[in-house]
């Protein structure tokens, strides 16, 4: 841009703003003052709906008038009717299998508001940990567990059927009584050979000899009075001789 455009360009800004300067003070001096928009009249019909117009409640028109939408939907390409065979065979609930689980323990924690029941599950030989509201997996995933007692966790499967599962315990396996065992048979009933040094079967050990109790006491008592002795001597000193056959 020259300087002959520059001054071109600032002479016709100022002239604008110099027209609109004139017109704002012409619009202050009372200019278009008598100008309003014409008020609508009281009796037509326009003007007695709009006050009641928040008062009506809206009326959903009938079902009907809405069935060529129906048919004809307007988001298929073909604007024919969707299938309803996927909608039928979602709607039908799954077969669910028959809970097989073995309840092992149960953890409350009051203060923290958890409950956990430990299982066994049974169809697949696994152990499994489950929360209040977490559902079993495979094949009994239908099941999901919705309570947890001190002895007792209740399940629910999607046709809403419940079925409580008790805690087994091994107290009747403890009181069995055990069977004794026969000395001189092996579990299958045949003898066995016993021990060398082992007294038959039925009989009573024969009692030790009276002679080897004697001879202990005998000892036992010569080993004292040999211990007293050198006490004794211990005590006296050495004897008057020793001296000089240490000198030697």
């Amino acid at each position: 841009m020259n300087v002959r455009a520059a001054r071109l360009t600032t002479q016709a800004l100022a002239a604008t703003c110099g027209v609109l300067l004139l017109l704002l003070v012409a619009q202050y001096a009372g200019l278009g003052r008598g100008y309003h928009w014409d008020a609508a009249s009281a009796d037509s019909e326009d003007a007695k709906a709009l006050p009641n117009i928040d008062q009506r409640a809206p009326q959903m028109p009938a079902a009907g008038a809405f069935a060529a939408i129906d048919a004809h939907p307007l988001f298929n390409e073909d604007r024919a009717p969707s299938p309803q065979e996927g909608a039928a065979a979602d709607d039908a609930a799954p077969p669910s299998n028959p809970l097989n689980v073995q309840l092992t323990g149960v953890i409350i924690d009051e203060v923290n508001h958890v409950r956990v029941a430990m299982l066994l599950d049974k169809a697949r030989n696994l152990p499994v940990s489950l929360k209040v509201g977490m559902p079993l997996e495979g094949d009994q995933a239908a099941w999901t567990l919705v309570d947890v007692k001190p002895r007792v966790a209740v399940f629910r499967n999607a046709t809403a059927e419940t079925s409580e599962v008790e805690l087994e315990t091994s107290t009747a396996a403890a009181k069995a009584p055990q069977p004794k065992p026969v000395a001189g048979r092996s579990p299958a009933g045949r003898p066995v050979a016993a021990p060398p040094g082992t007294p038959p079967v039925g009989t009573a050990p024969a009692p030790p000899p009276a002679s080897a109790g004697g001879d202990l006491a005998k000892r036992i008592e010569e080993r004292r009075r040999q211990m007293r002795e050198d006490a004794e001597r211990n005590r006296n000193g050495p004897p008057p001789g020793g001296s000089d056959k240490n000198k030697k």
